[in-house]
């Protein structure tokens, strides 16, 4: 299985843009068989500088930069099975080219086999791949170095912008300290989220187009787990100025971590008897250990972040309050933990509770003790979450209703199938119709079966009831996870900031501020219920904001990131490996064991193996040297002025020094 770039020859105007950008030599040039009008009468015919169209002559490693680059969009990149593989090259091999209807270019110039790759245009102009603003952009000016160069699939995908590529690269090559160091230079709870993080990268991974994609989520905790951070350099400015942080969810400790890294004084506010939000109070100790959560919550702090643990907004302060106290911002991040109601007759009996609190009851301990049947009601990982928990609380079954279809579930595929692992019911298209029970206590659940009645406003799939469809089931314990939203109690009428329809902050959707002065909010009380890595990212814009709103900073993000952002050595060499490969996968947890330990990570030797497998778009899209093993001899091959031999064995070589700078 190999990539394979296909060309509409009708729109090409043979300009030979894809064969000068392609970073891996995968593309050439044709050369006409026989004069063309151009020639003219009298003219030689054919001459050896004539173009035609480009055709793959390599391999190809599916980073599609001559597909955004192609002027007139008539390339294409798709996947072919039928391609050969080499074994021993561990790399997919191009076709053998027609015998008749080009000439390769190599064959009549040495253009194709210069090894500059800094620029097209040698070191006349600057050049670097990059996203059209627009659709109906098909050419750029190449003169300038674009603003905003083009990121890796993963990169763009992530919220916070983490550098997957760069810090998966390291851990292949065994530079766990210097992996684990990038996974967290944007990201404060890069650890936690190596456990639960959503993995929106994995969803584009360009793997995932050639077999499956890397498991990047588990990679990130193997980097944590096997390297080691190093001590947080202090800020080379210390700034009067102090921010009040209200939550110590990670929205409002990733803006906490930022601004201290800043040099700003913060003192972070949390209602709950532990910090952390929904990541100590609400996943379960399997999903997350409690313990790495608190190591990176104590390096935080460890910058001089006060934390006052217990006091809650509109209950033990006020805005006025912070303000009178000196604060020169505040940031508002308290998420969204108020659980919605089922509205169903029964709903007030015994036995029938919200999630999020029987899950905070889990963590916070002690666990509570369930007996008989279980249902929960939801698809969410909240939901997954709970169910997961309430057979570990002694539950003597647990069945999940979800009122959609399994594909409408929000919980990812693989909490999903870690619930079903462990014996947990899954229906769907079910909803509760009443509850019903005996001396004030839940004995019973009435259910009707649903089925799809179109899409809503929203894009998702209606559900109506069938009729006749009623159906019960036994249960001593109903957990009611169908969405959380946040509190508007903290806000008092007067304090200047608006509250949506659904109860959130309104907040500035690119500044986050609110209408009153000073005053930021982000996180799940302005969106809704998100990711941890969507907090993450919510937090850090916060803090630059906020900067900006202090200090006047003209690019206030740009200086978050210099402050945080770590340099990396160069990588001398890399190797792509295009065969085929299943995915390393974790053992899922089942029923043995101690049944809140969370599931063993990756082995260094399984972490090193899948890091192999990523095809490093962040290094190919920056034009970065990249080598190849020949696809059918073990011979070494060259490609750029700072090129190492590699052959087929050769996965971890002492390699030469290479070209200053690095993909950093």
């Amino acid at each position: 299985m190999a990539y394979r770039i296909t060309l509409e020859r009708d729109g090409c105007f043979n300009c030979g843009a894809c064969m000068d950008l392609c970073p891996v030599h995968a593309l050439d040039m044709s050369r006409p068989t026989r004069p063309g009008i151009e020639a003219g009468t009298g003219s030689p015919g054919i001459t050896p500088w004539m173009m035609e169209y480009p055709v793959q002559v390599g391999t190809c490693v599916g980073c599609g930069i001559c597909i955004r680059e192609c002027p007139v969009q008539v390339l294409s990149l798709s996947v072919d099975a039928t391609w050969a593989v080499a074994p021993e090259a561990n790399l997919a091999a191009a076709p053998e080219p027609p015998a008749t209807g080009w000439i390769p270019l190599s064959g009549l110039t040495r253009e194709v086999l210069r090894d500059d790759r800094v620029s097209p245009w040698s070191g006349l102009r600057p050049w670097a791949t990059a996203d059209r603003a627009e659709s109906w952009q098909v050419w750029r000016t190449w003169g300038e170095r674009p603003a905003t160069p083009l990121r890796a699939p993963c990169q763009e995908a992530c919220p916070a912008g983490t550098d997957a590529g760069r810090y998966i690269g390291l851990l292949a090559t065994g530079r766990y300290d210097e992996a684990f160091a990038v996974a967290a230079e944007v990201n404060p709870f890069a650890s936690a989220c190596g456990y639960i993080c959503t993995a929106p990268c994995e969803t584009v991974c360009r793997r995932g187009v050639l077999d499956e994609p890397i498991a990047i989520r588990t990679l990130k905790r193997a980097a944590a787990e096997l390297g080691e951070l190093p001590p947080i350099e202090p800020p080379s400015v210390r700034r009067k100025e102090r921010v009040a942080v209200v939550g110590g969810g990670p929205a409002g400790m990733s803006a906490a971590y930022f601004l201290a890294r800043l040099g700003y004084g913060i003192t972070v506010f949390e209602a709950q008897p532990v910090p952390g939000g929904m990541m100590a109070v609400g996943i379960p100790e399997y999903r997350l250990p409690k313990a790495i959560l608190r190591a990176e919550i104590d390096r935080i702090l460890a910058l001089g972040v006060e934390l006052r643990l217990g006091v809650a907004m509109g209950r033990d302060f006020s805005l006025l309050d912070l303000e009178r106290e000196g604060f020169a911002a505040v940031f508002v991040a308290t998420g969204a933990s108020k659980s919605r109601r089922l509205d169903v007759p029964g709903e007030e009996l015994t036995g029938v509770q919200p999630a999020t609190v029987f899950l905070r009851d889990v963590n916070l301990g002690p666990v509570p003790q369930l007996a008989g049947p279980a249902v929960v009601i939801g698809g969410g990982s909240t939901a997954m979450d709970a169910a997961r928990s309430a057979w570990r609380s002694g539950a003597s079954s647990v069945t999940v209703l979800y009122r959609r279809g399994r594909s409408e579930m929000p919980a990812q595929p693989e909490e999903i199938e870690a619930a079903e692992a462990e014996g947990i019911v899954i229906r769907e298209a079910v909803a509760v119709a009443e509850l019903h029970g005996r001396d004030g206590r839940l004995t019973r659940v009435v259910c009707r079966e649903q089925r799809p009645a179109g899409v809503g406003p929203d894009g998702r799939p209606l559900y109506e009831p069938v009729p006749g469809s009623e159906f019960e089931f036994e249960a001593s314990t109903l957990l009611v996870a169908i969405g959380e939203e946040p509190d508007p109690s903290i806000l008092p009428e007067g304090s200047g900031i608006e509250i949506s329809s659904w109860a959130g902050i309104v907040a500035h959707p690119r500044t986050l501020q609110t209408g009153r002065i000073g005053v930021f909010a982000g996180g799940d009380v302005v969106t809704g219920p998100r990711s941890v890595i969507e907090a993450v990212a919510n937090g850090r814009r916060a803090a630059a904001s906020i900067h900006g709103f202090i200090a006047g900073a003209a690019d206030p993000e740009s200086e978050v990131f210099a402050a945080v952002r770590r340099r990396t050595p160069a990588e001398p060499r890399l190797v792509l490996r295009l065969a085929t490969s299943s995915r390393a996968r974790l053992a899922p947890h089942g029923r043995d064991g101690e049944p809140f330990a969370a599931t063993p990570g990756f082995d260094e030797a399984t972490a090193r193996a899948e890091a192999e497998r990523c095809l490093r778009c962040d290094a190919v899209y920056s034009l970065s040297h990249v080598e190849l093993v020949p696809p059918v001899r073990a011979a070494a091959t060259q490609v750029g002025p700072a090129a190492t031999q590699v052959g087929p064995a050769a996965a971890h070589p002492s390699p030469p020094p290479g070209p200053s700078g690095g993909f950093a």
